[in-house]
């Protein structure tokens, strides 16, 4: 009975066990079924955010591609609109050339023309060998990081310096003026007319709301007068010089400006900028500039919408053109001729298209041009006052390609 007794509770206890294994062994299942369930939604989850990356990239890519590619067609339209520009402009050069030598046929007939081939060649590498060590710069834009724009002026004939000059002292702002005599004269010329003295020493009482820049004595177009070749053309048209412009005649050019302004002025001295006539230089000017002490070249801002030279000095709003093939005479519209409307549409539209606003862009207009009817400069005040609501400061160039916030 003992034996029994004993194999009962022997099968109990087996009974249980096994219970307990079994009990286990469901336990354990359904934890592994769990862990393999958490893993599989781990997988689950970690594939969607894989591919949820993957299309957002891809999104983006695509995004940055169109935009890439609409930036690169404005570019390619804008560079074509250029392209056509230039060449219509190269044309109506050479056009205007061949009017000035019909209109002076009499006195070319009298000047007997030369190849000055050996001059300039000479000239320029003079120049290049004396200026290797020095480095001129060519500023288009000043610092983006501010909301600052440089207001610039290059003094022409003079007719517009009263309208600059109220118009500093309505909205207080800064301001650079470039000064040349427009003649290689030292008897008559813009900086010589009694008007214009007048009216620059009314600027130069103004402080440093006005900056004073050098625009050369002569307002020769640099880069022509240093390669032009032929004398009857050198002594003929106004804008290149007589002789070859080598560098005793170049640092006369800058030191002319800075002797007279210092006698307008009462000894005060000009900044050391300068900006040549039409925008006209290549790197060798640059260095030669730049060992007198003038390292930084003034030119003005440019974005696909358009350059920030405004054409004030263009005053014809159509063109005569003659068909080279059928050699018929039209009337076409001025690529470069813009009405004040369309100066004033531009310049907003400038603002609003680029990456940085218009913060750093310089400015370039003329004071006194041939064009008296629909003046671009009338744009200033409503251009001035808006851009100022918007947090912009007008100041001058030094202060507009510095690293602080003037």
């Amino acid at each position: 009975m003992g034996n029994t007794l004993q194999e009962e509770n022997k099968e109990t206890e087996e009974k249980i066990i096994q219970k307990l294994v079994n009990e286990y062994s469901q336990e354990s299942f359904i934890s592994l079924n769990a862990e393999e369930e958490k893993k599989k939604r781990l997988k689950i989850a970690s594939i969607a955010g894989a591919v949820f990356l993957l299309i957002s990239f891809i999104v983006y890519y695509e995004w940055n591609f169109v935009r890439m590619k609409t930036e690169i067609q404005e570019k390619d339209s804008r560079l074509d609109e250029l392209e056509q520009n230039i060449t219509t402009l190269l044309m109506q050069e050479e056009e205007q050339e061949d009017e000035i030598l019909k209109l002076k046929s009499n006195f070319s007939r009298t000047v007997p023309d030369r190849d000055l081939k050996a001059e300039v060649e000479e000239n320029i590498n003079t120049l290049k060998k004396s200026s290797e060590k020095f480095i001129g710069k060519n500023f288009s834009r000043g610092n983006t990081n501010f909301k600052e724009i440089a207001l610039t002026f290059d003094l022409s004939t003079g007719d517009e310096l009263v309208t600059v000059y109220d118009l500093i002292r309505k909205y207080d702002i800064r301001t650079t003026l470039f000064l040349s005599n427009e003649k290689p004269s030292d008897s008559f010329g813009s900086l010589i007319f009694p008007a214009n003295v007048a009216y620059v020493k009314k600027f130069i009482a103004l402080g440093d709301q006005v900056e004073f820049g050098n625009h050369t004595w002569s307002h020769f177009n640099h880069h022509r007068s240093l390669r032009e070749r032929s004398l009857r053309k050198r002594l003929i048209l106004d804008k290149v010089s007589d002789r070859v412009l080598d560098f005793p005649y170049m640092a006369e050019e800058l030191f002319k400006v800075e002797q007279r302004f210092k006698l307008i002025s009462g000894g005060r001295q000009l900044s050391k900028i300068y900006r040549l006539p039409y925008g006209s230089f290549n790197q060798v000017i640059l260095n030669s500039y730049a060992k007198l002490g003038y390292q930084k070249h003034i030119f003005w801002s440019s974005n696909v919408v358009g350059s920030l030279d405004l054409p004030d000095y263009i005053n014809k709003p159509f063109v005569t053109r003659t068909d080279k093939l059928t050699g018929l005479v039209e009337n076409v519209k001025n690529p470069f001729y813009k009405t004040s409307s369309e100066i004033r549409n531009m310049l907003f539209n400038w603002e609003k298209k680029d990456p940085h606003g218009m913060n750093g862009a310089i400015i370039l207009m003329h004071l006194g041009t041939v064009r008296k009817f629909d003046k671009l400069i009338t744009v200033l005040p409503e251009f001035v006052e808006t851009m100022q609501k918007k947090g912009y400061k007008f100041v001058t160039v030094s202060e507009v390609l510095n690293d602080k916030e003037d």
